[in-house]
Order: C-alpha cells, then structure tokens, then sequence
C-alpha cells in the first residue's frame, strides 16, 4: 500500500514587486533565495516567516540567483548584465563582475567553488575564474 505524504504549504510575501528566481541550498537545504524586480535579493530560513536577511546593490531588477555550494556566498544576475556575489556572513558584497550586455538569465556556481558561469540574453556565456 503507497504511503502519503503530507505537504506543508509556507507562503512568503518575498519582494515589493514581482518575484523572479529564486534558489534551494543545496548543503543545508533550510535555506532560500530569492531575487525580484524591486532589485533586491532576500535570504530565508526553510519554516520562518520573515525574511533573515535582504541584500541591495543592484540598480536594475535580479533575474537569477544561487547560492554556493558552501552556502556562504550569494550571486545574482541583474537586467542591467551585472552579476554580484555577496559574503552572508559579512552581509556585504565582495564581487562586482561585469560583462554582460543584457540580462543575464543564469548563473552557477562550480561544485567546488573554483569558478561561476553565466549565461545572458546577449547570447554569450561567461565564466568568471
């Protein structure tokens, strides 16, 4: 006989305007994401109601967000082709990478940290050692 799961549903009030990306934790998984067109890039813990932490620097809406694998450093990709990396701990951030000539629509982060690819409606893709 198949068992059934009960699924708990957490609704968020994310962001001042629209919600565009967000991302898992994948060490911890009790940790969120999200980035949305009031160019903010808000941290939440997996059960809690409030937002941990909100990041600022991007003057233009966050199309894409991850996390690295370690779960300490933030990167989201704006509509301006800007991508920032943010230490969590600091709260502040410590990468600006440019490059892009449009939106960048993706970004990951290598498993080991070593490096961040992104790719952007300008058709290119860029990886950043």
């Amino acid at each position: 006989m198949a068992s059934r799961r009960a699924w708990k549903l957490q609704d968020l009030n994310a962001h001042g305007a629209n919600v565009n990306c967000l991302a898992l934790g994948n060490k911890s998984g009790r940790v969120l994401v999200t980035g949305g067109d009031d160019k903010k890039v808000n941290l939440w813990a997996i059960g809690k109601q409030n937002c941990i932490m909100s990041l600022s620097g991007h003057t233009t809406p966050v199309e894409c967000v991850t996390f690295g694998h370690s779960e300490e450093l933030v990167c989201a990709g704006s509509m301006s082709g800007a991508l920032k990396i943010w230490d969590l701990e600091q709260a502040k951030i410590v990468r600006t990478l440019t490059g892009h000539k449009a939106n960048i629509r993706c970004l990951d982060f290598h498993p080991y940290g070593e490096f961040l690819a992104s790719g952007s409606v300008d058709t290119n893709i860029k990886v950043y050692f």
